[in-house]
């Protein structure tokens, strides 16, 4: 689904267009092919593969988000139902994209915390909140749910960051979001009225 929507962004807020306009929906094939293998059989290398992939689509997202900016602020006379597409496009692409990063990030990764007894790592599900044993396991649905949630509230809603490098990750991914709800979503709206 984030490829789809990388490639139906228009030409102009991907930097360089063109033939450059296939290269990010490319990499989002890989990376949700990365993220979805067994997290037993993630291998060291795939997951730096899968992050790597991770920080190459948030930069082209932020790249379209601040493209968006600056064609709002520089009057580029886009038309609101552009904007308002374009705003969906990637605020959903940032709410996939950073459900891999916390995926990929919590607890070393999904071999990781497979391989590890279950508890909280660097994200404190509500789950383990209640009475040991715990049995349960977060999967990528977890992390989607909580990347929609911080991406909609600028907050965790069930599960709160532990370690700081997930802390900036929320931080990154709220920002964002911000820019594309606050930003060009409230510029879209005017347009339409």
């Amino acid at each position: 689904m984030a490829a789809l929507l990388e490639v139906s962004l228009p030409g102009d807020l991907i930097l360089g267009g063109g033939w450059l306009r296939w290269i990010i929906p490319a990499l989002v094939v890989v990376l949700i092919c990365v993220a979805a293998a067994s997290p037993v059989e993630e291998t060291d290398r795939r997951r730096r593969l899968g992050i790597t992939l991770a920080a190459l689509v948030t930069l082209a997202n932020a790249v379209a988000i601040g493209e968006l900016v600056y064609g709002i602020v520089g009057e580029a006379g886009f038309e609101g139902k552009y904007l308002t597409v374009a705003a969906l496009q990637v605020w959903f692409t940032n709410v996939i994209v950073f459900a891999v990063w916390f995926w990929e990030i919590d607890g070393g990764g999904p071999r990781h915390r497979a391989l590890a007894p279950p508890g909280p790592h660097e994200q404190l599900f509500a789950q383990y909140t209640l009475p040991e044993p715990w049995t349960w396991r977060p999967s990528f649905w977890d992390y989607l749910y909580l990347s929609f949630t911080n991406s909609v509230s600028f907050a965790p809603a069930d599960a709160l960051p532990l370690r700081h490098r997930m802390k900036l990750l929320m931080a990154v991914e709220s920002l964002l979001s911000l820019m594309v709800i606050l930003i060009i979503a409230a510029r879209a709206i005017s347009i339409l009225d």
